[in-house]
């Protein structure tokens, strides 16, 4: 709501303020009394053109300020849009003339005059028998019409939007699939490579970690024989071998146990770690005797591990990832054989969309021809009742 107008030095008026009230508020005065200077000093804040014959004779300058207290939530939504902040709620616009040119400042920050116009159109409007600044935009005269209707329009506009959402995912649906023929046979070579090159490997689950094991053994095989016979040879019962000082500690200690039955519990233990001795001696054995370094088989691990890698560098972190990366492909792989049938399909779609959007685009066309029918014999009325005896007025719709 607009509060206060004051102006300075303006044409023939040295200073005037005026406080506004709520609701109607009217200012009358003889002709030439100053009207419509007061009426063009709040142009000049909607970003109306200045003039140095504005300013008033030897005065060196001419101030318009308005005072606003913005209550509205639109209005404060789109001032906060504008990075405009309220004091108080309230909002402060004034335009300093000088000698042709103008200081425009919001809230006593200078702004410029775009600025200044954008915050106004928010909190004023004129409308005049040649001043009618919203009236003058084709979208406000829309937007006029659908709040005069808005009791049937905003359903059928609801309506509109639904339906052309809808239609835009079936266009993008459309895109997404309108590629030449060229492209789809670059595309389709290239999927069937990669589903071929996986398939040819055929993964099997932890199979990489297997052969990870393998590969180890068979890379540190000579280490391991060599540790191994020293182990062999500690632990064997030929020479100095635990095996042979074990049997030969056992037969000692046999030579006295009848002397104290005590020593019969050290006796049955030391019998019970040579049969572990021994049991570890002959599995010992078994496992030297079965080991061999195959060059074949270390090769075939070799490469098949150097296979699975060069597929995790390209498709996955592990074989999981590879044959769903795979999977994947395969689908993309399917959507381009049947590239005619899903095109075909998703224009069907697309035009069932815009068919409907149509629909819903005439219907809510003709709901606002029908409300601009009646507002137009409703203005007509009106201005006959102010005395237009031949009045004319129409709402086209082009």
């Amino acid at each position: 709501m607009l509060l206060q107008l004051h102006v300075k030095n303006l044409a023939l008026i040295e200073e005037a303020e005026m406080e506004f009230g709520p609701g109607l508020n009217i200012l009358t005065g003889e002709t030439g009394a100053g009207k419509s200077v007061l009426l063009g000093s709040m142009q000049l804040i909607l970003g109306g053109k200045i003039s140095k014959d504005m300013i008033r004779e030897n005065a060196p300058y001419a101030l318009v300020e308005l005072l606003f207290e913005v209550t509205d939530e639109s209005a404060r939504e789109a001032l906060a849009g504008m990075d405009i902040e309220l004091e108080e709620g309230q909002l402060l616009l004034s335009r300093k003339i000088m000698d042709g040119r103008s200081i425009s400042k919001i809230n006593g920050q200078t702004s410029t005059v775009g600025q200044m116009k954008g915050a106004a159109a928010c909190l004023l409007d004129i409308h005049g028998q040649h001043e009618h600044q919203s009236l003058l935009y084709g979208d406000k005269q829309l937007e006029i019409l659908d709040i005069y209707g808005r009791e049937r329009i905003s359903p059928a506009k609801e309506k509109v939007k639904a339906a052309y959402e809808t239609y835009k995912k079936c266009l993008q649906e459309l895109s997404s699939l309108d590629m030449n023929e060229e492209q789809r046979n670059r595309e389709k070579a290239f999927l069937e490579f990669e589903v071929g090159e996986i398939e040819k490997a055929r993964l099997i689950p932890g199979e990489d970690e297997e052969l990870g094991r393998r590969y180890k053994k068979l890379v540190n095989g000579k280490k391991i024989l060599e540790i191994l016979q020293i182990v062999h040879g500690a632990a064997g019962s030929e020479g100095e071998g635990a095996g042979e000082q074990l049997g030969q500690a056992i037969r000692e200690l046999g030579r006295v146990i009848e002397y104290d039955e005590e020593l019969l519990g050290f006796y049955h233990t030391l019998e019970e770690i040579e049969g572990l001795l021994n049991d570890f001696n002959r599995d010992l054995s078994s496992y030297l005797d079965e080991m061999t370094f195959d060059d074949a088989a270390f090769y075939e691990v070799e490469r098949r591990l150097d296979t699975i890698n060069g597929l995790k560098s390209k498709y996955g972190q592990s074989i999981e990832e590879i044959l769903a990366y795979k999977e994947a492909q395969e689908q993309k792989l399917e959507v381009i054989n049947k590239f005619d049938e899903k095109f075909q399909e998703a224009k069907e779609q697309l035009k069932k969309a815009e068919k409907k959007l149509q629909l819903f685009g005439d219907e809510l066309s003709k709901i606002r021809k029908e409300y601009a029918e009646d507002l137009k014999n409703k203005i007509i009325a009106g201005l006959k009742d102010l005395n237009f005896l031949d009045v004319d007025f129409q709402i086209h719709f082009e």
